[in-house]
């Protein structure tokens, strides 16, 4: 989210940090939230744990495979039961706390996928980032400080569009190939002539 969406670099995590969350017990039932307060907690890890934790916290109504799930469940072997079979696992069910936020964006609370994407959209960092991985995937290389007038301009027609995507593909195009095109100036395309 934050580099694909966002275009911020999240370092990875420093060298011997140990990666792996307290283990889950019966005795201590915890959901991923739960688990994750070390993150935020542990001064070397909240820099870029603040940043990330949030945004996956506020989908955890969805599983590692995208189900869509309404408690968290955990599930803990029993041992053998009567005639050497393995017992049937004791199964607990959590509640979820699916609020989540974007740090660094105002107004940035969520509940579900489609709030999330409407902070997205409404986020100018958001918008400036389509533009350049947009720019990135035609130029096939990062932007330069060269490309920003470029990517600026892109990025003030693609909001005059209303963020039209056909519009923003048109507008690179244009600005790439054809510099010399008066700003405004119409260029027909595939899709208006259909």
């Amino acid at each position: 989210m934050r580099e694909q969406f966002l275009c911020q670099h999240v370092p990875e995590p420093p060298p011997g940090v140990n990666t792996n969350l307290p283990p889950v017990t019966e005795a201590k039932p915890q959901t991923n939230r739960d688990r994750m307060l070390e993150h935020v907690t542990n001064p070397s890890c909240a820099t870029c744990h603040n940043l990330i934790d949030p945004i996956g916290l506020g989908l955890e109504r969805f599983d590692a495979i995208g189900a869509r799930r309404e408690k968290f469940q955990l599930l803990f072997s029993t041992g053998r039961g009567g005639g050497n079979r393995q017992a049937p696992p004791k199964t607990l069910d959590l509640d979820i706390d699916s609020t989540g936020h974007v740090a660094g964006l105002p107004n940035s609370q969520f509940q579900s996928p489609l709030q999330l994407g409407k902070v997205l959209a409404e986020s100018p960092q958001c918008q400036q980032c389509v533009v350049k991985q947009y720019f990135r995937y035609t130029a096939g290389r990062m932007e330069t400080p060269a490309d920003r007038p470029l990517i600026r301009a892109v990025l003030e027609e693609f909001r005059r569009s209303k963020f039209r995507f056909k519009e923003l593909i048109v507008s690179l195009i244009r600005s790439r190939e054809f510099p010399n095109l008066r700003e405004g100036a119409h260029v027909a395309s595939n899709y208006e002539t259909r």
